[in-house]
């Protein structure tokens, strides 16, 4: 027996074309009625189960202009949208750099422009998450991040997280 006879019915059966017309119509039908009596899951991470925590930030800046950009309660912009994440503080001090003597010594000196900038933020993250995002970008100690409010960015790093 042919799977396809010379009339093109399938197993002698049905032909291929109005076969397929109705696989077509059955799928319609299924996707619809699952579009219909399918029930919402929502957001996977709903407000219950968020986590507020404190990221602290230290980065460089050039001079004080930058940091006067800074302000608290600012809220940080990720993907050219704010987030949920403001700036709880701001402190800043002088930057000490190594420098070479020419005994070989290194001694610290501090860099007459250059201030050092350690922010705090507040943040809501996904509580069990394995891993803390704000938007795109992953907040890990020691991880490079790109601190970012409507009138200021600088790119530091991480310090320390606390679970609020």
């Amino acid at each position: 027996m042919k799977i396809i006879n010379e009339k093109g019915k399938l197993f002698g059966l049905i032909n291929i074309v109005d076969l397929s017309i109705i696989v077509l119509i059955l799928l319609i039908g299924s996707v619809l009625m699952l579009k219909v009596l399918g029930k919402d899951v929502g957001p996977i991470t709903s407000e219950e189960n968020q986590q507020e925590i404190t990221v602290t930030f230290r980065s460089s800046v050039r001079n004080d202009e930058q940091i006067k950009a800074l302000k608290e309660n600012d809220k940080l912009i990720s993907l050219l949208k704010p987030t949920d994440a403001y700036i709880k503080s701001i402190t800043f001090t002088k930057l000490e750099i190594p420098i070479n003597t020419a005994d070989g010594k290194a001694v610290y000196s501090v860099d007459p422009k250059r201030k050092e900038l350690v922010v705090k933020f507040v943040m809501k993250t996904g509580a069990g998450n394995g891993i803390i995002k704000l938007d795109s970008q992953d907040v890990a100690v020691g991880k490079e991040f790109t601190l970012k409010t409507r009138t200021f960015e600088s790119k530091g790093t991480v310090e320390a997280i606390e679970l609020n």
